[in-house]
Protein backbone atom coordinates (compact mmCIF):
# COMPACT_ATOMS: atom_id res chain seq x y z
CA UNK A 1 0.00 0.00 0.00
CA UNK A 2 1.03 3.31 -0.81
CA UNK A 3 1.47 5.95 2.14
CA UNK A 4 0.70 9.86 2.31
CA UNK A 5 4.22 12.23 1.39
CA UNK A 6 4.78 13.23 4.81
CA UNK A 7 6.58 16.62 5.70
CA UNK A 8 10.51 16.48 5.98
CA UNK A 9 10.14 19.29 8.80
CA UNK A 10 7.86 19.39 11.80
CA UNK A 11 5.17 21.55 11.02
CA UNK A 12 4.16 24.07 13.52
CA UNK A 13 0.19 25.00 13.55
CA UNK A 14 -1.67 27.20 15.94
CA UNK A 15 -3.50 24.69 18.54
CA UNK A 16 -6.92 24.99 18.52
CA UNK A 17 -9.03 25.47 22.07
CA UNK A 18 -11.04 22.31 22.18
CA UNK A 19 -14.65 22.66 22.82
CA UNK A 20 -17.54 24.38 21.50
CA UNK A 21 -18.02 28.19 20.70
CA UNK A 22 -19.85 28.80 23.49
CA UNK A 23 -17.68 26.98 26.25
CA UNK A 24 -14.77 29.18 25.72
CA UNK A 25 -16.67 32.18 26.36
CA UNK A 26 -17.15 33.79 29.74
CA UNK A 27 -20.83 33.63 31.50
CA UNK A 28 -21.14 37.41 30.38
CA UNK A 29 -20.36 37.24 26.89
CA UNK A 30 -22.69 34.01 26.61
CA UNK A 31 -25.44 35.55 28.15
CA UNK A 32 -25.27 38.92 25.87
CA UNK A 33 -24.95 36.23 22.78
CA UNK A 34 -28.12 34.19 24.13
CA UNK A 35 -29.56 37.56 24.19
CA UNK A 36 -29.00 38.74 20.57
CA UNK A 37 -29.88 35.23 19.21
CA UNK A 38 -33.33 35.56 20.97
CA UNK A 39 -33.92 39.17 19.73
CA UNK A 40 -32.50 37.63 15.92
CA UNK A 41 -35.39 35.61 16.34
CA UNK A 42 -37.68 37.03 17.20
CA UNK A 43 -37.33 39.78 14.33
CA UNK A 44 -37.10 36.59 11.65
CA UNK A 45 -40.67 35.20 13.22
CA UNK A 46 -42.21 38.71 13.12
CA UNK A 47 -40.90 39.35 9.66
CA UNK A 48 -42.43 35.74 8.53
CA UNK A 49 -45.69 36.81 10.21
CA UNK A 50 -46.00 40.24 8.45
CA UNK A 51 -45.08 38.09 4.57
CA UNK A 52 -47.73 35.50 5.77
CA UNK A 53 -50.85 37.76 6.35
CA UNK A 54 -49.86 40.02 3.62
CA UNK A 55 -49.71 36.66 1.09
CA UNK A 56 -53.06 36.32 2.22
CA UNK A 57 -54.44 38.97 1.57
CA UNK A 58 -53.34 39.59 -1.58
CA UNK A 59 -54.81 35.83 -2.31
CA UNK A 60 -57.81 36.75 -0.80
CA UNK A 61 -58.28 39.97 -2.65
CA UNK A 62 -57.52 37.79 -5.68
CA UNK A 63 -60.21 35.59 -5.01
CA UNK A 64 -62.65 38.70 -4.67
CA UNK A 65 -61.94 40.12 -7.87
CA UNK A 66 -62.22 36.81 -9.65
CA UNK A 67 -65.35 36.27 -8.71
CA UNK A 68 -66.81 39.67 -9.92
CA UNK A 69 -65.52 39.30 -13.41
CA UNK A 70 -66.62 35.98 -13.65
CA UNK A 71 -71.01 37.02 -12.22
CA UNK A 72 -70.37 40.14 -15.14
CA UNK A 73 -69.26 37.42 -17.41
CA UNK A 74 -72.36 35.15 -16.99
CA UNK A 75 -74.83 38.70 -16.80
CA UNK A 76 -73.83 39.88 -20.12
CA UNK A 77 -74.27 36.35 -21.50
CA UNK A 78 -77.90 36.56 -21.10
CA UNK A 79 -78.01 40.05 -22.29
CA UNK A 80 -79.37 41.10 -25.31
CA UNK A 81 -77.14 43.66 -26.55
CA UNK A 82 -74.72 41.23 -25.98
CA UNK A 83 -75.68 38.55 -28.97
CA UNK A 84 -76.26 41.31 -30.32
CA UNK A 85 -73.03 42.49 -30.80
CA UNK A 86 -69.91 41.27 -29.24
CA UNK A 87 -71.21 37.21 -30.14
CA UNK A 88 -69.47 35.33 -32.26
CA UNK A 89 -71.17 33.28 -35.45
CA UNK A 90 -70.14 29.88 -33.10
CA UNK A 91 -72.13 31.37 -30.32
CA UNK A 92 -74.82 32.54 -32.33
CA UNK A 93 -75.23 28.91 -34.37
CA UNK A 94 -74.85 27.10 -31.06
CA UNK A 95 -77.41 29.16 -29.51
CA UNK A 96 -80.01 28.82 -32.48
CA UNK A 97 -79.54 25.16 -33.06
CA UNK A 98 -79.11 23.54 -29.66
CA UNK A 99 -79.87 25.93 -27.32
CA UNK A 100 -77.02 26.73 -25.44
CA UNK A 101 -74.07 28.60 -25.21
CA UNK A 102 -70.84 28.22 -24.57
CA UNK A 103 -70.03 30.74 -22.00
CA UNK A 104 -73.13 29.66 -19.96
Amino acid sequence: MCSTPRPKTAVKAKQLLSGTILSNMSSEARSRFAERANAAQERRHQIALKTRQTRLRLDASQKGTKKVVNSSLNQSSHNISYWLLNASLKELFMMVFFGHSKRA
